[in-house]
């Protein structure tokens, strides 16, 4: 969740550090106060396009940096350490800064980003909704799969996506061979290519062994040469062996000195040991040899495996299938019908397999759809959307890796209308409270950790407006909500109450968003709902307030 925001010279805002709670916030203001505007800021951070012409008139840059928390949030998580950041501490710093030359910059955790990958990280932590919301659950390609985060089912899904990829091998292994037309020339073509793969009769590590040999005996005479120096200042007639024996010698001739006896037992010792390393040396280089033709053989053997790695795929591993690529195509020539016949029967069995998961799939998302109706039914009901109607609409299609399911969430706002398609239904204001609903349902499932509603309740008064106001609180049990809001009984359900402000001199117009407490809050209450903060409007705000906290 959204923890921290600091937003500077942001189109009226000056500067503003708010540390933020969960649960529900609503900000208020008069019209053109710039409710909207610390939205707007948290949308840059979402990743929503940025223009020059929000950068605070006078200033240079404007600066927009958010904290966000993702102890809870494992898709997030996942994001961030394959993209290799250490997330130790639960907790990404969010930072995009902009010129009025319209130049920007985007960080997270102080490391350069692309906005592509902010978006990314940041649909999986915040749904801006607004009236004109368009997102996914207005879209019917996305139905299918909020039905299965509904049914949580991730174990026959799975079933089914990996039957269906057999499945779709030997149909597609079929339909190509049914269709393949080949003649003698290609007959040729292909057994020469794998007489060739078979002839190179190439091993697995072959190639990084015989460059490892050509490397020794490219370097013979450097050995050699060296090998023989080495001998040479060991055991030759200056040689340091003869040195220690004569040194040896020498010292042993003092006997009366215990202590210089211990010390020529030691050179002795060394000049043994010495004498040992000597001939082992000798022997390593008694066994190094040059020939010619071995030297010619393995560069030849180099070359041709080279050759056959440039035609069959650069590496062993794309020799080996493409040899057993060519094998299969060969037989299926040779023994087209028979091949034919075999893959009817894999592809049949496959299907069989797919069809019992898919059909199993398909039971169960019909018996959950209706739990979600039901479910989504009360979230409507309870939105003061009496006549309202939710039906999940089921279409069988082919085969695919989804199931045999098409899925479209149907709706009717009012008694007698038929069930339409959620684009092609219900009004501005119907729609908000429809969408609230839903992601009452789906923002637990999703993994959504903050929510904000930008203005959703235009249109709605009364009863109406505390609906909305009482199912925001519902949501804020289990997500953060923000609210843009211009209705006293919304904001009243809020555990938190921002006033916003906008200030103006003779050269400067600001914005300011304060946080309210509890005297404050019940005149701003009072100011929404009447205008006045007379006593009896105070008194009428108290209620108010007390009647959204039951």
């Amino acid at each position: 969740m959204l923890t921290q925001i600091y937003v500077k010279d942001f189109i009226l805002l000056d500067e503003v550090n708010l540390s933020l709670n969960e649960n529900m916030s609503a900000f208020t203001g008069e019209t053109g106060a710039g409710k909207s505007l610390l939205m707007d800021a948290i949308g840059i951070l979402k990743g929503d396009r940025i223009r020059s012409s929000m950068v605070k008139t006078g200033k240079d840059k404007a600066i927009i940096e958010g904290v966000f928390d993702i102890t809870c949030n494992k898709k997030v998580q996942d994001i961030l350490l394959n993209a290799g950041y250490d997330i130790d501490e639960n907790q990404i710093i969010v930072t995009r800064e902009f010129t009025k030359e319209g130049k920007s910059s985007t960080r997270l955790n102080q490391r350069t980003i692309s906005v592509s990958f902010l978006r990314e990280v940041m649909s999986e932590l915040i749904d801006l909704h607004s009236q004109h919301d368009t997102q996914y659950l207005l879209n019917p390609k996305h139905h299918l799969s909020l039905l299965d985060q509904f049914i949580q089912e991730d174990t026959l899904i799975k079933n089914v996506k990996d039957t269906y990829k057999i499945y779709k091998k030997y149909r597609d292994e079929y339909n190509h061979l049914l269709h393949a037309e080949y003649n003698e020339d290609d007959l040729e073509f292909l057994t020469f290519q794998l007489n060739e793969i078979d002839e190179a009769n190439i091993q697995e590590d072959e190639l990084e062994q015989l460059e490892e040999e050509i490397k020794k005996m490219s370097n013979f005479e450097k050995v050699s040469t060296t090998i023989a120096s080495t001998i040479e200042m060991l055991d030759g007639e200056q040689g340091c062996l003869t040195t220690i024996y004569e040194a040896t010698h020498n010292l042993s001739s003092l006997q009366y000195d215990d202590e210089l006896e211990n010390y020529a037992s030691k050179l002795n010792d060394l000049y043994y040991s010495l004498e040992d390393v000597i001939s082992d040396v000798k022997d390593y280089a008694q066994t190094l040899e040059f020939d010619e033709q071995e030297y010619q053989r393995v560069m030849d053997r180099i070359s041709l495996i080279h050759k056959i790695y440039r035609k069959y795929g650069g590496k062993y591993s794309a020799i080996v299938h493409k040899r057993d690529e060519l094998e299969q195509t060969i037989d299926s020539i040779l023994h087209r019908q028979d091949v034919l016949n075999k893959l009817i029967k894999q592809w049949e069995s496959a299907k069989k397999e797919y069809m019992k998961n898919a059909k199993q799939l398909h039971d169960v998302r019909l018996k959950k759809a209706k739990e979600l109706e039901d479910y989504v039914m009360k979230q409507l009901h309870d939105l003061e959307l009496p006549n309202a109607k939710f039906h999940i609409n089921f279409n069988e299609i082919e085969p695919c890796a989804t199931g045999i399911d098409q899925v479209e969430f149907l709706i009717s706002m009012n008694k007698g209308e038929q069930l339409k398609s959620l684009s092609n239904t219900a009004s501005g204001g119907e729609l908000s409270r429809f969408m609230l609903g839903m992601k009452t349902v789906f923002a637990h499932l999703q993994g959504i950790e903050t929510i904000i509603f930008d203005e959703i309740d235009t249109g709605v008064s009364g009863n109406v407006a505390f609906a909305i106001g009482k199912k925001m609180q519902e949501l804020a049990q289990q997500v953060q909500v923000f609210c843009v809001t211009h209705l006293a009984p919304v904001a009243a359900c809020a555990k938190y109450h921002y006033v916003v402000k906008k200030e103006q001199n003779d050269n400067n117009t600001k914005t300011n968003i304060h946080l309210l407490d509890n005297d404050e809050r019940i005149q701003e209450l009072a100011m929404i709902s009447s205008g006045s903060d007379s006593d009896s409007a105070k008194t009428m705000a108290q209620e108010l307030l007390n009647k959204a906290k039951r």
